[in-house]
């Protein structure tokens, strides 16, 4: 099979399982980088078979963000036009699709001015709420996937020849993306099913916590009354099924925000927008961070944990066993999406909604009261491996096992 016709499989993955288009819905590609042209024009090819009323991509030009850096004045680095989010407001309250396509090395702001890029990474943070409030408050479909960049693939397969890289590089993320099967929406309906099967067995428990063990951490994470497992799979308020990832192997929940105890050490690099952060610890009391420390990046990571005041606090719990294919690759893509699709993460930040029974009905005071957590930082980092424990705490205080060295003791 040639590439074209690959593409063109994962460009129909992404239009019906990832966002899972409907006849008449319009679709925005937020983001994409300009290399990604080839797989923008195969989505908008499948998604007006789909019966799309109008696909629109907004395109990002990483040379144009550092000459903004570069050479842009002070008011310059702190505004925001609001184009992009103007746009992701006007198709959310529409009901349409949102897809986020990203692709860019993960350093690609490395060597330029730290205080520009902290004071560009705040204006674009808060200027980006209407896609936080869209992505977790269940009114639109919406999906995140990757396309390869040379530079991306540069970092990610340096033992290969440069001409080699991309190649190698659009393989994996076919492969990893269930996309390169002989019926891949088929084979993605199977997956989403045995994830399932793991949420339906988690929501069963209702445990009261979660208690992670490994080298470097030790640490409690409480669960909110009511709170729900999802998986791959998730649905919109008005009853629309998607797939917020591509790939996705995890199972997670939202934890109470005011019940983090003890001190977690990162097991991958942390992509914060254009700079990487590595080999980092943090320590949560009473579900706050109180102290964070990085080998590499550590502004960064102080900057994340400043974006509001409730940046500090966690917003997300997930569970990807040691086995999972992107794990078992041994490749590290320093890119959120598939790290953490091989490895147990937290989300600093917000709080999906609908991890809580009625939570997509509350206010954000009500929200927050019933322990979820509302912020315009939504960042995952990962903390799983192989040497990884997690028990979860019965209501009655009693401790199960869940995985043993980073993998499910229950074969469900």
């Amino acid at each position: 099979m040639n590439f074209e016709a690959k593409l063109e499989k994962y460009a129909q993955v992404i239009v019906r399982v990832g966002v899972n288009l409907q006849p008449d819905q319009s679709i925005l590609m937020w983001n994409p980088p300009y290399e990604a042209a080839p797989l923008v024009r195969a989505i908008t090819q499948a998604a007006y078979q789909a019966g799309a009323k109008l696909v629109t991509p907004i395109y990002f030009d990483e040379q144009i963000h550092i000459l903004r850096l570069k050479y842009g004045s002070d008011e310059s680095i702190a505004a925001n036009d609001h184009v992009a989010m103007d746009a992701v407001q006007k198709f959310s309250d529409r009901g349409d699709a949102l897809l986020s396509i990203q692709g860019l090395a993960p350093d690609y702001l490395a060597g330029l001015d730290p205080e520009k890029i902290k004071k560009m990474g705040q204006a674009n943070t808060h200027s980006s709420s209407p896609y936080i409030e869209a992505v977790t408050s269940g009114k639109v479909q919406w999906s995140a996937v990757r396309s390869p960049t040379q530079a991306w693939a540069d970092m990610v397969l340096p033992a290969l020849s440069p001409k080699e890289r991309m190649p190698a590089f659009w393989e994996m993320v076919f492969q990893l993306s269930r996309a390169d099967g002989d019926d891949p929406v088929s084979d993605w309906n199977e997956h989403l099913s045995k994830l399932a099967i793991r949420k339906d067995y988690l929501n069963a428990k209702q445990y009261a916590a979660l208690r992670y063990s490994a080298p470097g951490t030790d640490l409690t994470v409480g669960l909110p009354a009511g709170h729900i497992w999802e998986s791959g799979s998730d649905r919109t308020k008005t009853g629309i099924t998607y797939t917020a990832n591509i790939p996705t192997e995890e199972v997670f929940t939202m934890p109470h925000r005011l019940q983090v105890d003890g001190e977690v050490r990162s097991t991958k690099p942390l992509d914060y927008g254009g700079m990487l952060i590595e080999d980092f610890t943090l320590r949560f009391e009473k579900g706050a961070v109180v102290h964070a420390a990085a080998e590499k990046g550590e502004q960064y990571l102080n900057y994340a944990l400043a974006v509001d005041e409730n940046a500090r606090f966690t917003g997300e719990v997930a569970l990807v066993p040691n086995s999972s294919p992107i794990s078992q690759s041994g490749v590290i893509f320093y890119d959120g999406l598939f790290d953490e699709n091989a490895s147990n993460h937290i989300a600093l930040g917000s709080s999906y909604k609908s991890s809580m029974s009625g939570g997509e009905e509350l206010s954000d005071k009500e929200f927050t009261a019933a322990g979820g957590n509302i912020s315009k930082l939504h960042l995952d980092f990962m903390i799983g491996s192989g040497a990884m424990d997690v028990d979860g705490t019965t209501q009655d205080g009693n401790s199960e096992p869940i995985m043993r060295s980073g993998e499910w003791t229950q074969d469900l």
